[in-house]
This record gives C-alpha cells, structure tokens and sequence, in this order.
C-alpha cells in the first residue's frame, strides 16, 4: 500500500479523468459499482454532486482521498478516460509532446489551487494529459483497494509510442514479455505497452484494484458496462478490461495472495 503525499516523478502516472457525455451517470455508475454490497472487501467511494462552476466536475474520493474525475465531454462528445502524467513544466512538456509529433486537444491551463494540466493526441493516436502540480497531487494512493494500480498504453504502433513516450520523459522499455513492453523510470515499472491490431484505436486503461475481481466485474455488467475481451489470468492476479455504460475505458485488477500479503506487509 503506498499513499501518495508529495509531487511524483515527471512521467509517473497520477490522475484520471472520465470525461463523459454523461456526468451523473457516469457518477451513478460508479458509485454503485465501488460499493461494500458488491464485495465487501471494498471501500465505498463517495462521488459528490458536481460543482456547477467547473461544468459539473467532480472528484471521487476514499477517506476524503482523491481517487478521479469526473466532467463533462471535450467539443468532439465522446467518452474517454484520461490518464495523466506528471510533469513540473505543463507547457514545455505540452510543447515538446507537440514537437514529437502529438496533436493538441487541450492547451495548458490552470485550475487555482490545483495545477496547470494539458492533453495531446500521442503520435499513435492515444488522448494523455499532462498535470503539474500547484497544491492538488492527484490520486491520494497507489496499490490500495479502491485505487488505481496499474496503466497499460493499448496501441496499434507499439515502436512509434516507445520512441514518443521515451523522448518525452527519459523511459527505458523491458520487452521481456514481448510483445508487451514495460515503460521504467530507472527499475521501476510505470505502465505497460500493449499491441493493438492494425485499424484499432489506441487508448490508455488504468486498472482499479478490486479484493475479488468476479463480483465486482459481474456488477459491472450488471449495470450496464461492457467487457473488452477476456478476463486475463496473470501469474501475480487476473484484470479486466471494461468501458463504462457510456463508453469510457477503465480495468479491474485481482492481486494474488502473494501480491496481497507483499502490500499488506507495505
């Protein structure tokens, strides 16, 4: 289990957003899904009514932590889930994923007493923000149930995400599980690199972890998401790939026993 109390290191995942056509249901949604009646390992989520001045946006939280977003939809009204990367420059890391060969889909701006954040169309077509922190840190843990504990980076162009993303922020690539690759800041491992097939779309899924993955998946389905292939069964746990009942990505993960005692020990 690892909380989160300072500014992590540029590259290092540490927000989501699901910007939706659909806020209310999108917080409704999750609300019932992260909930002790599915499994009651889990720790309930609290997903406040959003707040008017920022478009309805809103933060869902475990113990007053912040876990993700919640906002309306870019201009283009599709769901996606936004993973952010951290950065202390916003806009030289915008500029430079620019230069990279990104497409701009949100120029940097500020939100007071946040952080300044911005989000590109990487060279492989995949939506990535980048966040710099100005008092908010973003998901308050990491590897706890209820929070994010993993990112892959779905892609049909494995090579032009590599050589994107290692420009941009200094990642070295394990393919020991080729073709699967591993982002690492030094030895550790950030996201993966999945292989798409040609003509797909690239995308970000980060991954929740779940006490029992069955329950919560088969909830899921229940009330109304969809699953992406099938259940991954993975020598240290088992994940899903899902997408909410209006379309955004998002994953669930199991942990083995081994893993859970690792995290329980911290």
């Amino acid at each position: 289990m690892t909380a989160r109390t300072t500014t992590q290191r540029p590259g290092t995942p540490v927000w989501r957003d699901f910007w939706t056509t659909d806020p209310d249901g999108t917080a409704a949604f999750f609300r019932a899904l992260f909930a002790r009646e599915v499994e009651p390992g889990l720790i309930a989520v609290d997903i406040p009514a959003g707040d008017p001045d920022l478009g309805g946006y809103t933060t869902a939280q475990i113990d007053g932590r912040h876990v993700f977003g919640i906002g309306p939809a870019m201009p283009c009204g599709v769901d996606v889930s936004a993973v952010f990367l951290a950065t202390d420059d916003a806009d030289g890391t915008h500029a430079k994923a620019l230069e990279l060969g990104a497409t701009e889909e949100i120029a940097p701006t500020t939100v007071p007493d946040h952080g300044r954040f911005s989000a590109v169309v990487d060279p492989a077509g995949a939506l990535v923000a980048f966040y710099e922190s100005h008092g908010m840190l973003g998901y308050g843990a990491v590897d706890e149930l209820g929070f994010p504990c993993w990112q892959d980076l779905l892609t049909p162009d494995v090579a032009a995400a590599e050589a994107f993303y290692g420009e941009l922020f200094g990642f070295t690539f394990d393919h020991q599980m080729a073709p699967y690759s591993v982002a690492q800041l030094g030895q550790d491992g950030i996201f993966g690199i999945g292989p798409l097939e040609a003509g797909e779309e690239a995308l970000w899924v980060q991954y929740t972890l779940v006490p029992q993955l069955d329950p919560v998946l088969a909830k899921a389905k229940e009330l109304g998401a969809s699953q992406v292939g099938e259940v991954m069964e993975l020598g240290f746990g088992r994940s899903a790939h899902l997408t909410t009942p209006a379309g955004a990505a998002f994953g669930l993960f199991e942990g083995s026993e081994e893993m859970r005692e690792q995290a329980e020990q911290g």
